[in-house]
């Protein structure tokens, strides 16, 4: 092996230190020495053998091209997510003898602890990541620094990253895991002293540092072999080519045991099976063994089982970045992470050119309605539907949707009852709870008896609202995401609104009459405390389907905006009465309270009616549901048509229904 070779050489590690004193609060940054130069012993697992590596540091030794150019600080070298991204090198140089570089950590929120342990002291080890690409070996004999084992040169490396790590490296053991496959960056190793060697030196010598039995014996051979001068000599020629063959042969053995083992993550296995001289189907059969035994312990079948892994897609992490800026010129309270501040501050066109040069589309000399054009249409290899820019919009208009959607809660949701979602669009029949049966004594020795449920007949299904709405290429070209956003918003308030609507529209249409005793009408209806009253009363004597007795009381109030002072004075927990006969029971604390809802779509039917409602805990009074699947608005997405640009349409999959009167009651106030 003593010649000019190349190998793949994984990423390996190295302690390095950081710089407490010289923490930035403001800008969230610190210096770190990431490199010294000085030589760690480490395991040559190509020529079984201990070795120092040291880094040359020099301006011609170590390339900081990736390092300036805003290389990661990562936690404990993870590079599988962005989450295991927590700041950026902003500047690396080289200080005489070291390599100094200075970090920017990130500003997520969930990284405040980190920094904060980081400027506190409590997280101080840090670990840089590097690969080599030239090496210049040394002998044991040729190095005038006192070393006993073979010195390694790294005369051309390259940092990659640096890692904030529990533990730091340990530069004493100098042992670093080898890859599953061969993998790395290639390396060319440089044996400085062959040149000078006679072509017999190159066969394996027993004073070589981790040398094994075989190699002793082959070099037995060779002095068996060779030409003594106080013997006989023989005819060496062609015992001499078969030593050499013997030689080649013991490289080629042992460089396809240890690719074996480390192949398998047995790596440990390798130096016992070379220097027992066993071929390579023993070691075959070794691994095959401690494979089977490892995988009985660890429960079965786990070298079988698949092995999936998930990464992320660059254009996917792209398009979040892009898709988060524009949320965060919609909302400012969007927070952003290093992905999207890269984008903050750009034009959707300039958003759209930048998108469309990461896909490889040449954008010179498109015009802006071109340009405008060509973004909504795009879409990356093997993908259907609409543009990855247009679903970025539409995710967008759907977040904003939904944000508008549940900011404006309707009132019937304090009240009514929200029933499963319905699988489909058929008609759902009811089972009203006051149908069910009474419990029946059964005595000693006595059998239970059969109830049966009435059901009311009582049915309803899922109905389909919506509308459409258009982005336009004008509107990107105008850089005209307010009007878009409003038009998104708009859509959940008008959702939430229709939601309204429909149940309160149930609420008034309910089953009301004086022979279901749920009905106050005449100028004796006007809501007062005697009229609540009535309708507690009138709650009260309710019976159900079967005639049971079904003890109701009233829950919520619900007026039109005109009777809210009213509302709020019948309720009110600071009423205070005069006399033990103007105690209010319905206040806030009562032992009859209701809660007062107003609601002014109820003005447009009447402005004098106001309803009492029981819990629909109790019984059952109003319920709505949502089709399986789509509770609330849904916005989709297609490129228009009619319009030039990309449609998005609003759905809206829902239904209300009075189910049961008895838990309703309702006073004309007129």
């Amino acid at each position: 092996m003593d010649m000019n070779t190349t190998h793949l050489m994984p990423q390996m590690i190295r302690a390095a230190q950081i710089e407490p004193a010289t923490f930035d609060s403001e800008k969230r940054t610190v210096e770190v020495v990431f490199t010294t130069g000085a030589k760690v012993r480490r395991y040559d697992w190509w020529r079984e053998r201990y070795y120092e590596e040291e880094l040359v540091v020099s301006a011609d030794a170590v390339d900081l091209v990736r390092m300036n150019a805003g290389a990661s600080v990562l936690n404990t070298h993870g590079q599988y997510d962005l989450g295991d991204v927590i700041g950026v090198v902003e500047r690396a140089w080289i200080a005489g003898s070291e390599g100094r570089a200075i970090v920017r950590l990130s500003e997520r929120p969930e990284l405040e602890g980190i920094v904060r342990d980081i400027q506190s002291g409590v997280i101080r080890h840090i670990s840089a990541g590097y690969s080599t690409q030239k090496i210049e070996v040394l002998k044991p004999e040729e190095r005038t620094d006192g070393g006993t084992d073979y010195l390694y040169r790294s005369v051309r490396w390259t940092p990659h990253e640096i890692s904030f790590v529990p533990v730091p490296a340990d530069a004493g053991s100098g042992t670093r895991s080898q890859p599953s496959q061969p993998s790395g960056t290639p390396c060319e190793f440089i044996t400085r002293a062959a040149a000078q060697q006679p072509p017999e030196e190159t066969m394996p010598q027993a004073n070589v540092p981790g040398g094994t039995q075989n190699q002793a014996a082959a070099t037995e051979e060779i002095r068996s072999a060779a030409p003594a001068q106080t013997q006989q000599p023989a005819a060496p020629a062609a015992p001499a080519a078969a030593v050499v063959d013997n030689s080649a042969d013991l490289i080629a053995r042992s460089a396809q045991i240890s690719e074996l083992c480390h192949r398998h993550g047995l790596g440990n296995l390798a130096p016992e099976l070379i220097r027992s001289g066993a071929d390579v189907s023993k070691a075959q059969a070794t691994v095959l063994e401690a494979l089977a035994r490892d995988d009985a312990a660890a429960g079965g079948h786990r070298n079988a089982a698949p092995r999936i892994e998930t990464v992320r897609d660059q254009m996917q992490v792209r398009l979040a970045g892009v898709e988060q800026a524009i949320m965060h010129r919609l909302a400012a309270n969007v927070k952003l992470d290093d992905n999207g501040k890269q984008y903050r501050g750009m034009s959707l066109i300039e958003l759209g050119r930048d998108f469309l040069e990461a896909h490889n589309v040449n954008t010179r000399g498109m015009d802006r309605m071109t340009l405008a054009g060509e973004m909504l249409t795009h879409r990356s290899a093997g993908m259907q539907g609409t543009s990855d820019f247009a679903h970025l919009f539409a995710n967008v208009a759907s977040k904003r949707m939904r944000n508008a959607y549940e900011e404006n809660p309707g009132t019937y949701a304090m009240w009514a009852r929200r029933a499963p979602n319905a699988p489909d669009f058929k008609s759902m029949s009811v089972v009203q709870m006051s149908g069910a049966p009474d419990l029946m004594q059964v005595n000693e020795q006595g059998e239970y008896t059969y109830g049966t449920v009435k059901d009311g007949g009582t049915s309803y299904g899922v109905i389909t609202y919506g509308r459409i709405v258009a982005l336009t290429r004008q509107a990107i070209i105008n850089d005209d995401l307010r009007a878009f956003d409003r038009l998104a918003t708009a859509f959940g308030f008008a959702a939430r609104r229709l939601e309204n609507r429909l149940v309160y529209a149930q609420l008034t249409g309910a089953d009301y009459s004086t022979d279901n005793g749920n009905l106050q009408t005449g100028g004796g209806s006007v809501l007062s405390l005697t009229t609540l009253g009535n309708a507690r009363t009138a709650m009260r004597k309710m019976k159900g389907l079967q005639a049971e007795e079904l003890n109701l009381a009233p829950a919520y109030l619900i007026v039109p905006a005109a009777l809210e002072q009213l509302a709020y004075q019948l309720t009110s927990s600071n009423y205070v009465a005069a006399k033990p006969s103007d105690t209010n029971e319905f206040r806030a604390g009562g032992r009859s309270a209701v809660e007062p809802i107003v609601e002014p779509v109820l003005d447009a039917t009447s402005a004098t009616a106001w309803y009492a409602a029981a819990s629909s805990a109790a019984v059952d009074t109003v319920e709505y549901c949502y089709l399986d699947g789509a509770e609330g608005p849904v916005i989709e997405s297609k490129n228009g048509w009619e319009v030039d640009g990309v449609e998005y349409k609003c759905r809206l999959d829902f239904a209300a229904k009075a189910v049961d009167h008895r838990g309703l009651h309702k006073g004309a106030g007129a």
